[in-house]
């Protein structure tokens, strides 16, 4: 037993020796021979040994060859590898399976190039056999327990014509058989991306059967294109279809912490389709959030521009639709999202089939061709209408806005980064908001927090392109009032701004409505800027005013403006301005800044600046016109004085109140707490000049006017005319008025005046009266009564009064006036408030031609004369009755006058007198006459009488003087008809007119009708 172990011994070790000497004595070229035949016989290939090949048999046949080639018959892939090295088991050189223990290719080359045609062979008639039957006899044969690439690289020469690389590949593939598990890992860097991807598959067999067999992929990305996919996890069942395509079913693939359900098909083909069917329960896009960002952590974002390279798809087709059942994106969440795409020799087209929020819906479709670096997208996003409010909570928001939204819009940017989206953005369709409400928070209303909110609002915005303004049309209603909107503004310009504070860009917008009409047109910046043109019109300040919920004066009314504006957030100013402002226009430039109060600084020039219509009285107050004795009453407010901080510099051509005014006018009008003030150097006044200081308080509860001014040489009639609507007095007036008042209207503030006044008329006359012809036709006066004539007139040489005012009735009891023939003095009232006047002057016929310098105390014959009633029309008749009193005078009077008393035995009348009264009247003497002058007063309206001669000159010869004719028509019967009251009262033209008194009982014809027919003849 001994023997035969030692022979053995023996034997093993002369074998072991043989093979040990066995590959110095065998022939490499012959191992190199066979082993390239035994190779391309296995895989197909054409493979070829061209260096030194080093053998060894022990522990396993193993053969490390230098200058390896591998390629394929169509010479569509090339592998050439410096150094290769592999090991078979011995039993492999005579056995039908060759057994690769291991194979190793270190620095290998890899080239792919494309098929010298892109055609596809055309398919045999014939019925081919099954392609599989060969491989899996092939792999019968062949078992490779691992095969391993170090530092590869991989170049491909594309039909595109653009070479790809892939370097630093490391692999290794283990397939110890049909039946047992393949593993596979893979790694090499594109790029500047390195990809890391390991596998397994349950076996070869059932797929090279056409049965499905599990598989299960991982791979890891640094830097990612998206920083939470930089690994994937995929798994599910494959298999092998008949047509050489991959099917999967059931598989699931993880991105991140993403994961989907996946059934898919791929083609494998001259262009590789693939098609997917993808579903996901919940999907987060924050995930997208960093695209273009790259980076897992430790990793460097690509060169470039470090967006992803959609040029990969173009080396295949793919029909992916993908099912989403809730997709969150921060705190939007969206159910139902329906996802579809397809890729076709390059073209990528998604579309958004339905996109399911609480807020509606909204569809949208994009295409690009991903061969395109970097690529252009183009695409369109449409809703019917989503819901505003639920939006902005979505985004966990709170907007002040509500409403649907509604969207047809294209869009077309190229790249991917944010950068390149903003640069390239083109967008046009169109966005609108339908039943829109706007609350607005800083004008709430304490009683009615709805009450300022902006309702019913309709817009659309029509984009025609980015660089191009944008229309926006649309309607809203606001404090009850519908406002109509135009806008365009171009959002490009403010999206070329690094951030909101410094975008800006050109805007237009015009509104439309019941009490304002306006427009912009200029430059608006994101931090609250404005400048351009501006125009407005309002056609009262004072509705705008309470429709914007702000108190205003009742008398502001029609207001225009329009004008360059630069505009701030607290301050504006304008330029090349015109202004109107209850029918007051101006023009200028100045500068105003918002806030408590308003500070206004401008410099203005008026054609005619009326102060009265600008405190609202227009020319209600002076020179309005209105009935006869009757005075308007309008509403007076100074109040928004107090929110002002004035200057204002006026040039005015003319400057007044009412209609009276001076020009022209440069003064300064300032405004500060509460109080206006104006003071109005010396300028040219109706023919003569005026200056004046006028100050209006608006900082108490009611308004308040105090005006000092002086008067020198102006025209007297126009004047009093344009203040009062008086004109029955001519002449050159001397004025000073010192006077204040206040009130809430006109009337109450005419009511308030008090202060003093002095005026002085030189070389004028009364209008309505001539004084002397009175006298000089008297006895046509007593019998046929005054009737007043406008052509008359009184001339003087000098009219003077004094006024003290008080309680808006002016009190004079010093009027005086001087001129030929004629004195008077007199006293009276004028009531301001009532526009009323009542006066008692005592003219006097005297033996002077002296006016200028005479003396107003000289003794003459004077009937008094009252005026009284309305400024806009008095009434001014002499008041004879007075001579009723003194009989004895009155025929004093007459004689010096001329007329032959004692002729006409006027001497008669007088009691205590030869022949005096029996005509058994009853009446005292004194008692007749008394009636007979009374028949000179103004009595009712009676038929009219043939006019009257006019009276002959008195020359101073009485015995000769000729006494006035008068008509036979002033008859007994006419006289009688009209006598009048015995004191006349004021009558009020509007008044209803009153019938005729009853006429006297006829009386006996005596010594009066005597005396009346010796006159007549």
């Amino acid at each position: 037993m001994r023997k035969i172990v030692a022979a053995l011994t023996v034997a093993v070790v002369l074998v072991v020796g043989l093979l040990l000497l066995l590959p110095a004595v065998v022939s490499t070229d012959w191992v190199r021979g066979e082993l390239s035949r035994q190779l391309s016989s296995a895989t197909g290939m054409t493979i070829r040994l061209d260096g030194p090949v080093r053998l060894s048999l022990l522990p396993r046949l193993a053969v490390v060859a230098d200058d390896i080639s591998l390629s394929t018959d169509t010479g569509d892939i090339a592998i050439a590898a410096p150094r290769f090295s592999t090991s078979i088991t011995l039993s492999s050189l005579w056995s039908k399976k060759l057994e690769i223990q291991s194979v190793a290719l270190a620095d290998p080359t890899i080239a792919l190039k494309a098929s010298a045609s892109e055609e596809p062979a055309p398919a045999s008639k014939d019925v081919q056999a099954d392609p599989f039957a060969a491989i899996v006899d092939t792999l019968e044969r062949l078992a490779i327990n691992q095969l391993t690439i170090t530092n590869g690289t991989l170049t491909s020469n594309a039909s595109t014509g653009k070479a790809v690389a892939v370097t630093a590949i490391d692999a290794d593939l283990r397939v110890p058989d049909l039946d047992r598990e393949v593993s596979f890992s893979l790694a090499a860097t594109s790029g500047d991306r390195r990809i890391d991807m390991s596998g397994s598959l349950s076996a070869l067999r059932p797929i090279l059967k056409r049965l499905p067999a599990q598989i299960a992929i991982e791979a890891r990305l640094d830097p990612a294109p998206v920083a939470k996919f930089s690994s994937l996890h995929a798994s599910g069942e494959i298999q092998l279809n008949g047509n050489g395509s991959y099917q999967i079913k059931g598989g699931k693939f993880d991105i991140g912490d993403q994961s989907f359900q996946m059934d898919a098909l791929f083609q494998p083909g001259t262009r590789h389709r693939f098609f997917a069917d993808l579903a996901a329960k919940r999907v987060d896009i924050d995930a997208l959030s960093d695209i273009g960002k790259g980076g897992s952590s430790g990793g460097k974002p690509p060169a470039g521009s470090g967006e992803p390279d959609l040029a990969m798809l173009a080396a295949f087709d793919a029909d992916i639709s993908v099912t989403i059942d809730e997709l969150i994106g921060g705190k939007i969440r969206a159910s139902d999202v329906q996802l579809a795409a397809t890729l076709s020799d390059g073209h990528l087209e998604a579309k958004l089939e339905h996109f399911g929020l609480d807020a509606g819906s909204l569809t949208a479709n994009a295409s690009t061709n991903v061969g395109e670096t970097p690529p252009t997208i183009r695409g369109n996003v449409a809703s019917s209408g989503l819901d505003i409010g639920s939006i902005a909570k979505l985004a966990g928001q709170s907007v002040p806005l509500s409403g649907k939204l509604t969207a047809d819009m294209g869009f077309v940017f190229r790249g991917l980064t944010a950068e390149r989206i903003r640069g390239s953005a083109n967008l046009q369709g169109t966005v609108g908001i339908r039943e829109g409400k706007l609350a607005l928070a800083a004008l709430a209303d304490v009683q009615d927090r709805t009450a300022n909110d902006i309702t019913e609002l309709n817009l659309d915005a029509k984009v025609r392109d980015i660089g191009k303004p944008v229309d926006v049309t649309g309607k809203l209603a606001w404090r009850g009032q519908a406002v109509a909107f135009k806008s365009q503004v171009a959002p490009a310009s403010f999206l070329a701004g690094g951030s909101v504070a410094d975008a800006s860009g050109p805007i237009s917008l015009s509104v439309s409505s019941k009490y304002l009409e306006g427009s912009i047109s200029g430059t608006v910046g994101g931090g609250g800027t404005f400048k351009g043109q501006v125009s407005a019109t309002s056609p009262s300040v004072d509705k705008l005013m309470q429709w914007s919920g702000q108190g205003a004066s009742r008398s502001l009314q029609d207001f225009a403006f329009k004008g360059d504006v630069d505009a701030g957030p607290t301050q504006f100013s304008f330029q090349k301005a015109a202004a109107t402002l209850n029918g007051v226009k101006a023009s200028g430039q100045g500068s105003v800044k918002l806030g408590e109060p308003l500070t206004v600084r401008t410099s203005l020039n008026f054609a005619k600046l009326d102060l009265a219509a600008l405190a609202g009285g227009g020319g209600a107050v002076a020179g309005g016109k209105q009935k006869p004795g009757a005075a308007t009453d309008a509403p007076i407010d100074l109040s928004f004085l107090k929110g002002l901080d004035a200057k204002v510099d006026i040039q005015a051509d003319k400057l007044g109140y009412g209609k009276v005014f001076a020009g022209p006018v440069a003064t300064s009008l300032t405004v500060t707490g509460g109080k206006a003030h104006l003071n109005v150097p010396q300028s040219p006044f109706y023919g003569g000049t005026i200056a004046a200081e006028m100050t209006a308080d608006g900082s108490g509860d009611a308004a308040s006017l105090a005006l000092d001014t002086a008067i020198a040489g102006a025209a007297a009639t126009p004047l009093l005319h344009d203040a009062a609507d008086f004109d029955r007095i001519e002449g050159t007036l001397d004025a000073t008025v010192a006077v204040s008042g206040s009130g809430k209207t006109t009337k109450s503030l005419a009511r308030s005046l008090g202060g003093k006044a002095a005026t002085k008329f030189s070389d004028g006359a009364f209008r309505g009266i001539d004084i002397a012809e009175v006298y000089n036709n008297l006895v046509g006066l007593l019998a046929g009564g005054f009737k007043q004539d406008q052509a008359k007139k009184t001339n003087f040489t000098a009219l003077g009064a004094s006024f003290a005012i008080e309680n808006g009735v002016a009190q004079t009891t010093d009027i005086s006036l001087l001129g030929p023939l004629v004195r008077m003095d007199g006293a009276g009232r004028i009531d301001l408030a009532d526009q009323t006047l009542d006066m008692r002057l005592n003219p006097r016929v005297v033996a002077s031609l002296a006016g200028q310098g005479g003396d107003v105390a000289v003794k003459g014959i004077g009937v008094p004369v009252v005026v009284q009633g309305p400024l806009s029309a008095p009434r001014a008749y002499p008041d004879v009755s007075a001579l009723a009193k003194d009989p004895q005078g009155a025929l004093d009077m007459l004689s010096r006058l001329g007329l032959p008393t004692g002729k006409l035995n006027l001497d008669k009348l007088i009691p205590g007198q030869t022949g005096s009264n029996t005509d058994g009247s009853g009446k005292e003497p004194a008692d007749l006459i008394g009636d007979l002058l009374r028949n000179a007063a103004p009595r009712p309206k009676a038929p009219p009488a043939a006019p009257a001669a006019a009276a002959a000159p008195d020359n101073g010869n009485t015995e000769n003087a000729a006494p006035p004719p008068t008509s036979s028509d002033t008859s007994e019967t006419d006289a009688k008809a009209a006598a009048p009251a015995a004191e006349s009262a004021p009558v009020d033209p509007q008044a209803d007119p009153q019938p005729a008194p009853a006429s006297p009982e006829p009386q006996k014809k005596g010594e009066i009708d005597t005396l009346l027919d010796q006159l007549a003849n």
